[in-house]
C-alpha cells in the first residue's frame, strides 16, 4: 500500500498486524472507513496482495480512510489458519478497534476467501455494534464455493460483486450463480483470471464507477 501506518493489534490468536492508510486506527479515525480482507492465507494471501492495494488505493484516492490487516498466521500476525472461523474472529477484532476509534460508517470489502469473511462478517458486526452503519460490501472473485455466502450473511448491505469469466482459481459459473440468486449488481469481465494480472487498472476504474454510482463514496 502506499505508506501505509502499521501497528500490531492484540486478537485472539495473538498479535494481528494492521495497516492504515489515510487514517490511523490507534488515533481518532474519521466517521466513514473501509476494511479491507485478504485472500487464502494457506495459499499465499496477505495485505500485501495487488488486488487488496489497488482495493485500498481506490479507496484511499476517493477520500476514504481503509484498514487492512493480516488474518492469524499471515505476514507478522500470530496463530494458525482456523478454516474462516478465527479468521472472521480476527476481522471482528479489527472491526472493532475502528469504530472504538470513532467509525460509525463502515464499508468491507474482501478478495477471494477475504470476500466471503467479508460478507461473513456483516451481521456479526450488526448484531455486537447495532449503532453502527454498514455502509456497503465489495466483493472480489468471492470464494463461494468453499466458504459459501448466504442471504442472511449478506442482508440488507448493499452489495457489488466483481470477477472474471476466465478465473482459473474459482469457478465463473458458480459465481455467476450466485449474483443471480441474490441479484447482486455486478462486473465481469471475459479476461483477468483471478489474479486480475495485468487488470488491475481496470479493476480500480470499475470500483470506483461502481462506488461513485451507488453513492458510497
Amino acid at each position: 500500500m502506499n505508506a501505509p501506518i502499521l501497528h500490531f493489534l492484540t486478537g485472539p490468536a495473538g498479535q494481528i498486524e494492521v495497516a492504515s492508510l489515510g487514517c490511523d486506527i490507534t488515533q481518532a479515525m474519521p466517521e466513514r472507513a473501509l476494511l479491507v480482507l485478504h485472500p487464502h492465507p494457506l495459499h499465499g494471501g496477505t495485505m500485501g496482495n495487488k488486488v487488496v492495494t489497488t482495493i485500498a488505493r481506490a479507496a484511499k484516492e476517493s477520500g476514504l480512510a481503509v484498514v487492512a490487516f493480516n488474518f492469524r498466521g499471515a505476514g507478522q500476525s500470530e496463530g494458525v489458519w482456523d478454516d474462516g472461523v478465527g479468521e472472521l474472529q480476527d476481522a471482528v477484532t479489527v472491526a472493532q478497534k475502528m469504530i472504538d476509534q470513532g467509525v460509525e460508517i463502515l464499508s468491507v470489502a474482501g478478495f477471494s476467501f477475504g470476500a466471503s469473511m467479508a460478507a461473513r462478517l456483516l451481521n456479526v458486526i450488526k448484531a455486537q455494534f447495532p449503532e453502527v452503519k454498514m455502509q456497503s460490501l465489495t466483493q472480489i472473485a468471492p470464494a463461494i464455493v468453499n466458504f459459501p455466502v448466504t442471504d442472511a450473511d449478506l442482508g440488507d448491505v448493499p452489495t457489488v460483486v466483481l470477477f472474471n469469466a476466465d478465473d482459473e482459481v474459482v469457478d465463473p459459473g458458480a459465481m455467476q450463480a450466485y449474483v443471480e440468486r441474490f441479484s447482486l449488481p455486478h462486473v465481469i469481465h471475459p479476461e483477468g483470471g483471478h489474479f486480475f494480472h495485468g487488470r488491475l487498472t481496470r479493476l480500480k476504474a470499475d470500483l470506483l464507477l461502481h462506488w461513485q454510482r451507488l453513492g458510497w463514496l
